[in-house]
């Protein structure tokens, strides 16, 4: 194999483009863009450590329970249709601090699987916390993984605050109903309710980063 065509190279790279162009031009412009995102606390992770050992330690495993369940994710979408029918996909994968990766992925569907209205926006993305009444395990899953902050006046010293100001526009405003394509993004809805303890802080659906329950 020659130098340039190797995976990560100038060559391979601007293939990769324009392949992602080609498909675009083809199918049309992408309908959803997912993140995956690796989570060291996996269980098929920790089993793997041996004494003192952190997932850290071993980038080895990490790589390889995440590659596996991405390979779930995408047969879900692709293959048993969660979203609708896809017509092609395209993903990359990204390293965070402490080999951690993460996987950006675009989809699109056909005619009949295309979102357009607010229900359909509902149906695949909330900013709310769920009923642990109903669901316990995702209410557990979104109060540890998919809270911002919380920042601003309750806690000035958060990472994302930027002179006196949240730079993700965080707590965002309560709304009854989901806004379709304000500025070219929908504004989800996030009703008002109770709040709930989270640590020392008291969090609602403000603070909510959009999911896909």
């Amino acid at each position: 194999m020659n130098k340039s065509e190797l995976n990560g190279s100038p060559h391979n790279m601007q293939q990769n483009y324009q392949d992602a162009m080609a498909m675009v031009r083809k199918f049309g412009k992408p309908d959803l863009f997912l993140t995956f995102t690796c989570n060291p606390s996996w269980f098929e992770v920790l089993n793997c450590m041996e004494g003192v050992q952190r997932p850290g330690d071993r980038p080895d495993i990490i790589i390889r329970v995440f590659n596996m369940k991405l390979k779930e994710l995408l047969e879900d979408i692709c293959k048993h249709g969660i979203f609708g029918t896809v017509l092609t996909y395209i993903y990359v994968i990204e390293f965070q601090k402490r080999c951690l990766p993460h996987a950006h992925i675009l989809l699109t569907l056909d005619s009949e699987s295309k979102i357009r209205t607010k229900d359909d926006i509902d149906k695949f993305v909330s900013a709310e916390l769920p009923d642990p009444c109903t669901d316990l395990s995702l209410f557990q899953i979104v109060t540890k993984c998919m809270v911002h902050g919380p920042c601003g006046t309750i806690n000035i010293n958060s990472p994302c605050m930027r002179d006196g100001q949240c730079c993700k526009s965080f707590p965002k405003q309560f709304k009854d109903d989901t806004e379709e394509n304000v500025n070219g993004y929908p504004i989800y809805r996030r009703r008002a309710t109770e709040p709930v303890q989270l640590g020392k802080y008291s969090i609602d659906n403000r603070w909510i980063v959009p999911y896909n329950p």
